[in-house]
């Protein structure tokens, strides 16, 4: 039997709309996964039912998390916060963390990890670390940039370590890591752009977007493969 692989999905307050890139099903699927997008709810009584049915978590991309979270104003950088997505975002972490499932969480995925376990964030890149490495460009362009992966980690395990080349869709990025969580991947000017939870069976955040580019790059074909790779364990273990 396949994992069922639930990720959270977007909140558009002014259509009042939920939404996801179909990168993330598509990712999923051809990983060898079941996709099974998630109610966007701060109800802990409907989440703990969610993370129950799933084998692991995706935290997608999306909108800046308010600063308040991490005890900061917003400094006029922090845009298109969404205050159900951060509430619900909250309540899925610390559930799925609990029940010890795999979590994968991208771009601002990973930011949440870090933020909701106690971390912080540079609100804007540009204007608080400068520009010696370009991590976001206007759209439809694309930044890429290399980074360095370290060793022993889940992040080492999926995809090697060393060098690689990764897409690049940020302005915000990891200031103060979480505690019970390191650091295994930074890029040049010093951003860090990969944590893991040290005491749980997977928890990785990864800043780039592994679910897109797949086809050219295949190192994020290999962090999917590596995740539904856990995620098939768990439900075996489960069963």
């Amino acid at each position: 039997m396949k994992p069922i692989i639930g990720i959270l999905p977007s909140y558009d307050d002014e259509k009042q709309q939920i939404f996801l890139n179909e990168t993330y099903v598509d990712a999923v699927i051809e990983s060898g996964g079941i996709p099974f997008v998630l109610p966007l709810t701060n109800d802990q009584k409907i989440v703990f039912s969610a993370i129950e049915k799933i084998e692991g978590l995706i935290l997608s991309g999306g909108t800046d998390i308010d600063p308040k979270y991490y005890g900061e104003a917003n400094s006029g950088k922090s845009l298109g916060i969404c205050p159900l997505r951060d509430e619900a975002e909250e309540v899925y972490i610390r559930l799925a963390l609990e029940s010890d499932i795999p979590v994968l969480g991208i771009c601002r995925g990973m930011q949440a990890l870090n933020v909701f376990c106690g971390g912080s964030l540079i609100q804007d890149i540009p204007s608080e670390h400068g520009f010696s490495v370009i991590h976001r460009l206007e759209k439809p362009e694309i930044a890429f940039h290399s980074l360095t992966v370290e060793k022993s980690s889940p992040l080492s395990d999926a995809m090697g370590f060393g060098t690689h080349t990764i897409n690049s869709y940020h302005h915000q990025a990891v200031k103060n890591i979480a505690p019970d969580f390191s650091v295994c991947a930074v890029s040049e000017d010093g951003i860090v752009e990969a944590i893991y939870h040290k005491n749980k069976k997977f928890v990785l955040g990864v800043q780039w977007h592994p679910e897109r580019d797949r086809e050219t790059a295949t190192e994020n074909k290999k962090i999917v493969d590596y995740f539904i790779k856990i995620c098939s364990e768990t439900k075996k273990e489960k069963s």
